[in-house]
């Protein structure tokens, strides 16, 4: 892999600052502009006409199921954020395959999931732009009850059968790093069992068929019950990776553009109110996802006794978005010859978002620490 050696795809300073944002909240955390008052964008495209266009247009956004991950974007709803900024936005409940391919003939204008086949399809030359985050990290490791071995470092994994769900984005995170450990992940020192789901995963470690399986977070909390343990998490290892992704079509990232950014405003909006009023948030998206409280609070804020293993925060984080394609490669999940990225990883709807909420309200503290994150996170 290019440049990630031992390596956390995100700056452990930087994490600190998410961590700060979440001050008053419950147990447990959480493009190239430089989004001050002072400076305008500093992206080489930030004088391109058509991002001073698009306001006011119709945003049909995807979002897969009823999951709460998205969990900014439903409270900007329920709390009428959107039409306070003047974005007309029409969700859609969709799925993966199913809204990346509206995505991709600009049929739907964003996805708020997603990663992996962001990147798939941007490999193979479709001009999908990923302008913001969702989540970071989020794959737990789960052992079966009668899994005793300490995972410490690379070699704790030797003759390991480790189960996976190739769209989850710790499982190429976590390869990547045993690679780069020296490893032979290709059967020689680790077995890699690819499944269909997470489920399938849970039962293949009950029944024995595999050692220790990467999951999609809070699989360990619902299901420890049945004897499952949590004995990891993939950032234990490979530092923090971006996860699900905010993506645009290329229709809505040129023709929509401040449409957009009136998204992100909102969004924003959502996002503080989720880090510092846990007691908002929660019953809103109990009765958004039919799940109860207590199993949305263990899963996006952690508890006593259980550690969540995503944090949701909405910075493109573009060095490690851009680190995480070239892992991909490095696992052979994209083709080594696939083309650039750079042009498709933008922070500009990003950066005139928060720079919006920082011309706003200069003096306060969440915004500052959001563009602390932001400018340690978009160098690139």
């Amino acid at each position: 892999m290019k440049d990630l050696s031992r390596r956390s795809f995100i700056g452990l300073a930087s994490m600190a600052a998410v961590s700060a944002l979440g001050a008053g909240a419950l147990t447990g955390c959480s493009g190239n502009a430089n989004p001050t008052s002072s400076t305008q964008d500093a992206s080489a495209d930030a004088d391109e006409a058509f991002m001073s266009e698009g306001k006011g247009q119709h945003l049909v956004v995807g979002r897969r199921g009823k999951l709460f991950k998205i969990a900014p974007t439903v409270i900007a709803e329920n709390m009428g954020f959107f039409e306070e900024e003047g974005c007309d936005v029409e969700f859609q409940q969709v799925e993966l395959a199913e809204g990346f391919a509206s995505l991709a003939s600009n049929n739907l204008d964003m996805m708020l999931m997603g990663t992996v086949q962001t990147l798939e399809y941007i490999a193979k030359g479709t001009p999908l732009y990923i302008m913001g985050g969702t989540v970071l990290n989020g794959t737990e490791i789960l052992a079966g009850p009668d899994f005793d071995k300490k995972l410490e470092n690379a070699d704790s994994f030797k003759g390991l059968n480790i189960a996976y769900h190739r769209p989850e984005t710790g499982q190429v995170a976590f390869r990547s790093w045993l690679k780069d450990e020296g490893l032979d992940i290709d059967g020689g020192d680790v077995t890699f069992t690819p499944l269909d789901n997470e489920q399938a995963q849970v039962e293949a470690i009950l029944k024995g068929e595999v050692d220790i399986s990467l999951t999609n977070n809070a699989f360990g909390y619902i299901n420890r019950e049945r004897g499952i343990q949590v004995v990891g998490l993939v950032k234990d290892f490979t530092g923090d990776y971006p996860c699900c992704r905010q993506n645009a079509s290329d229709v809505a990232y040129h023709e929509k553009f401040l449409s957009l950014v009136d998204f992100e405003i909102a969004l924003l909006r959502g996002y503080k109110v989720f880090r510092q009023q846990p007691d908002v948030a929660i019953p809103m998206l109990a009765e958004y996802s039919e799940q109860e409280p207590a199993y949305i609070e263990a899963a996006l804020y952690g508890t006593d006794d259980y550690e969540a293993a995503m944090q949701l925060l909405p910075d493109p984080c573009r060095d490690a978005t851009l680190a995480f394609y070239e892992a991909l490669k490095d696992v052979n999940q994209l083709d080594a010859s696939a083309p650039s990225a750079d042009d498709y990883v933008v922070d500009t709807v990003y950066s005139r978002a928060l720079n919006t909420l920082l011309e706003r309200e200069p003096d306060d503290e969440f915004w500052k620490d959001l563009e602390s994150i932001y400018k340690k996170q978009n160098v690139h």
